[in-house]
């Protein structure tokens, strides 16, 4: 290393003054031009660094949106099922629209009750019975959709569908769809 020195001064020594100021200017334009370049890359490495962490801060604070939607949808559907549940497996829709439409109709009002099933899912099916209701006041069929409506159970009508007749303005021939949703049990998770 010495060595090295030593021959680096003698050559210096060996140049004019002239020579001397040029190789110490250009050596000073390198020394400004190569902390330049360093700078240069060091900040945009910088830049790039903070673009990336403004970007994971961004996925996180979505990952969180995303897990709470995930932790209220999931509370939801819990609920969903205990609704479900509520009926029991010994819950009949006909029988339960049956005593309901004899609370609020006469007998000879319900013309005629038809029970389906169809399946939605796996593990769900879909159950409606469709009423239809002959000579009915509107008094009478908001009775019964009130009825039906505030159960404790998850009922739903799906259509209601009323005629006035010719002979009498003030009476109606209706048809209603109740339905509800039933887990099967094959799906449970």
């Amino acid at each position: 290393m010495n060595e090295l020195r030593r021959r680096l001064e003698l050559m210096l020594e060996r140049l004019a003054p002239r020579e001397r100021l040029m190789l110490g200017g250009a050596a000073g334009v390198t020394l400004v031009l190569v902390l330049w370049l360093v700078a240069g890359s060091l900040g945009e490495r910088h830049q790039l660094l903070a673009a990336q962490i403004a970007a994971s801060e961004r996925d996180l604070a979505d990952m969180a949106t995303l897990r709470d939607r995930y932790l209220r949808l999931r509370a939801e559907r819990d609920a969903v099922q205990q609704r479900l549940a509520a009926g029991g497996v010994d819950f009949s829709l006909f029988s339960h629209l049956e005593s309901v439409s004899r609370e609020a109709l006469s007998p000879d009002r319900v013309a005629a009750m038809n029970p389906s099933t169809r399946s939605l899912a796996d593990d769900l099916q879909e159950e409606d019975v469709e009423m239809r209701l002959s000579a009915v006041s509107l008094r009478d069929v908001v009775a019964l959709l009130y009825r039906v409506e505030k159960t404790d159970l998850p009922l739903l009508v799906s259509r209601l569908q009323m005629k006035k007749r010719f002979d009498q303005p003030y009476v109606f021939d209706a048809t209603l769809v109740v339905g509800r949703l039933r887990a099967t049990g094959t799906g449970s998770r």
